[in-house]
């Protein structure tokens, strides 16, 4: 009976708190309008073909028969595929950002800002696609002055379908203008031409001095079941922070200084909701402490819409 009771100790595990973060993220992805998300259907094309995204984004495809390849490199012509898909998402949100598990950091978590973010793929018959080596995309992404983006970025790292931050692309970004279908006036943005599918980013690095930077928040609130991030002010950019055990907080290695930022927490703790949301700007501390409020899973949702 001993043993016994000594065994069932053994494996007893106390958990304050139940492991709720994968229900954010499922919460979030209501955040998207579904504007954000498109797909092209061609039959056994041959003809090149300009595919225009309800955002304006502008996809030349051209030579249809060499552009794409199966896994193994194999050229997969358009005109022998009678179900084509090209399926775009357009990040026009910061809350986009985060409700699609992306942000603007590079795989060593330097921040950049992005002056556009789209999500490529391409299938025949369901079977994904890849560009063919030695082809590139030609795309037009619509952007109010004034431009700052000058590299492209992809998320080359890892499996391709899961962002794990940007890497440069050995690629510049130009500016571009171009005439609006059945008018006379001019839409004007940036232009990149892509080698790789899934993520793309035309955008600019930070290079100024940086600091790390950590949110506290009440006991309770971990990885577990809380997602932060640093949403910054006035442009494209949001970093994700990374919970650090050792210190209860959630922590970013790299971040800007004298930026105007917004600390954003977003939790769960069994049915409740909650939200952090505090004003502050970066360099002049290195952490900050975030009280969040009770809110309603709709009103969390709204919230990021906004962002």
């Amino acid at each position: 009976m001993l043993a016994a009771g000594s065994c069932r100790k053994d494996v007893e595990t106390f958990r304050p708190y139940d492991i709720t973060v994968a229900e954010i993220s499922l919460a979030l992805q209501q955040v998207p309008a579904a504007q954000t998300e498109s797909v092209l259907h061609l039959s056994n094309r041959q003809a090149d073909t300009l595919f225009v995204t309800p955002g304006g984004v502008r996809i030349f495809l051209s030579h249809l028969d060499q552009l794409f390849a199966d896994a193994s490199g194999t050229i997969v012509p358009c005109s022998t595929c009678p179900d084509f898909r090209l399926e775009v998402v357009e990040i026009q949100r910061k809350g986009d950002l985060i409700s699609r598990n992306t942000s603007t950091i590079t795989s060593e978590n330097r921040v950049l800002e992005s002056g556009g973010i789209l999500h490529l793929k391409a299938s025949c018959n369901g079977q994904e696609l890849k560009l063919a080596q030695g082809n590139v995309l030609k795309i037009q992404i619509p952007e109010t002055p004034p431009f700052f983006a000058n590299q492209l970025f992809t998320n080359s790292v890892g499996i391709s379908d899961v962002f794990t931050g940007w890497s440069g692309a050995n690629a510049a970004v130009s500016n571009a203008e171009w005439q609006v279908p059945g008018g006379t006036s001019f839409q004007v943005g940036y232009q990149m031409m892509v080698p790789s599918l899934h993520w793309v980013c035309a955008g600019r690095m930070l290079e100024e001095p940086n600091s790390s930077y950590c949110v506290e928040l009440p006991l309770g609130f971990s990885d577990q079941n809380t997602q932060a991030f640093i949403v910054m002010k006035n442009i494209n950019a949001v970093v994700p922070l990374r919970y650090q055990a050792d210190v209860f907080r959630f922590c970013a290695p790299f971040i800007p200084q004298g930026f105007p930022v917004q600390l954003v927490t977003v939790s769960k703790l069994g049915n409740q909701y909650w939200l952090g949301n505090k004003d502050v700007e970066t360099g002049g501390s290195n952490s900050a402490t975030v009280q969040p409020q009770k809110m309603s899973e709709q009103q969390v949702i709204e919230f990021f819409k906004n962002l």
